[in-house]
Order: structure tokens, then sequence, then C-alpha cells
């Protein structure tokens, strides 16, 4: 894991009441859509899903690299994950997601800066990489030395 100060390029959220998480059993929580490149993602909780594929070609392929951010609100900095995932998103997986972003040991931990006041700030960062590479071919089959 890394640090930085710029806050993710695409979408944060703010959670208020964190804690209520855990005392109403809410194991998950879908954030709005927000739009990547020409497409539409849906949630983090350190997994990312595309959304609206219905008006996608069949055996459609997306492939971007993406970060999972989490804001120190004492340092003012963002945890992200090191390096960006690449990752191919297609008709039958078309979620992503780190099983393991941050403990909740670390993250409950106040003296950390995730969680202040009962509240924290996740974010993604989403690169679509487009196929506009230039291909060539080159065979020597055929040639008469």
């Amino acid at each position: 894991m890394e640090t930085r100060e710029v806050p993710s390029a695409h979408f944060l959220i703010k959670i208020e009441s964190f804690s209520l998480f855990d005392k109403y059993k809410i194991n998950k929580y879908e954030t709005s859509e927000f739009v990547a490149g020409e497409y539409k993602c849906d949630y983090i909780s350190v997994n990312l899903a595309m959304t609206d594929t219905s008006s996608l070609p069949t055996n459609w392929e997306v492939n971007v690299v993406f970060n999972i951010f989490l804001f120190n609100q004492i340092s003012g900095h963002y945890l992200y994950s090191l390096a960006g995932i690449t990752r191919r998103f297609q008709t039958m997986k078309f979620e992503w997601g780190l099983s393991k972003f941050i403990s909740n040991e670390i993250l409950s931990d106040l003296s950390n800066g995730y969680l202040v006041n009962d509240t924290c700030v996740f974010g993604a960062e989403v690169f679509v990489i487009e196929r506009q590479a230039a291909v060539e071919c080159l065979s020597l089959d055929n040639v008469d030395t």
C-alpha cells in the first residue's frame, strides 16, 4: 500500500455513522453509478462492478486499471492499492475487487485517522484501456535468401 495527497479522480464516497453497519449487520453497500471513460461503474466496497452492460455488444470486454482509496482524515493523505489493478471486465465477470484492502482493526483504530467521528471516505479511480494499438506482422516464411 502507498499514500498520496491527491484524491481519486473518478469517485469518492463519504460514509457517516459507519458504526451502524455493524449494529444493523449491513455487510454490503452499493453506491450510485459513476462514469469512467464511457462506461458506467457501480459500487465500491473495495469492489468495482460494471453496470448497464445490456447495451454492450455480445462478448463485450473492457480492460481497466483501477485503484481503491481510503482517506486518512488526520494526515490528509489517501491510502490506495499499490500500482493499480489491471482487470478484464466481461459478460461472465463484471465485478472485481480487493478482498483484503484494509483490516477492520486498522480501519476502526481512531489513531490511524481513517475513521473519525464515525465517518470514513473511500474512493475509486478507473482508467479504461482503449484498444488503439497499431498491429504489425512480419513473416519471413517466403523470403528467398
